[in-house]
């Protein structure tokens, strides 16, 4: 079985287009991690897992809680972070519509290709994402990996089948926890470019 859990709460407000900046959780968040997300993690039975992570700063605490808990080492895989959002990433997105309209409206008709300036596409995260997960379809053991709402948005988009371009059909929150069986992407390296 494969966990996907969403890092938890970050010190940025909402309306902030966070990809790879590297901020840290708040205390709320690892307050919610520590006494929700652990605690319904356990009640799934999940024994002696792997914990692979995204290594920015709010998935390696939420990972460094789990790993505590199990006693395993954290795994470190960039191919988890975050979507890239270029010169976007960090800026209010009020901001973002004042200055690039054009570009900000052509990314809410495009979801799948659209690239922020100097960044990537969720199309991009889903293939990079996919090819990390693939090989922790191997393992025999349950893996708990420790991502953001793009890299799991695109994966249950790659899971149900569903088009990239509805990828915001999924809502994971911070914290959450999403399980996936493992035969399900086994299946997706058929899709792989």
């Amino acid at each position: 079985m494969l966990y996907l859990v969403r890092h938890g709460e970050t010190i940025l407000p909402k309306g902030i287009c966070i990809g790879q900046t590297d901020i840290p959780m708040a205390q709320k968040g690892i307050e919610n991690i520590t006494q929700k997300t652990l605690p319904h993690l356990l009640a799934l039975h999940v024994e002696s897992p792997s914990i692979v992570a995204s290594p920015l700063q709010r998935t390696m605490t939420t990972a460094q809680i789990f790993a505590q808990e199990f006693s395993v080492e954290i795994e470190q895989d960039p191919a988890l972070q975050e979507i890239d959002m270029g010169k976007w990433d960090g800026l209010a997105f009020t901001y973002i519509k004042k200055h690039w309209a054009a570009e900000y409206e052509e990314r809410g008709q495009n979801f799948a290709h659209f690239q922020a300036p100097e960044g990537e596409s969720f199309s991009d995260v889903q293939q990079r994402a996919l090819e990390a997960i693939l090989p922790l379809c191997q393992r025999p053991e349950p893996v708990v990996i420790v991502t953001h709402a793009g890299v799991i948005r695109s994966l249950l988009c790659a899971a149900n089948q569903t088009p990239l371009q509805e990828l915001f059909t999924y809502t994971p929150k911070t914290g959450s926890i999403t399980l996936l069986s493992k035969e399900t992407f086994r299946c997706k390296s058929l899709y792989l470019q």
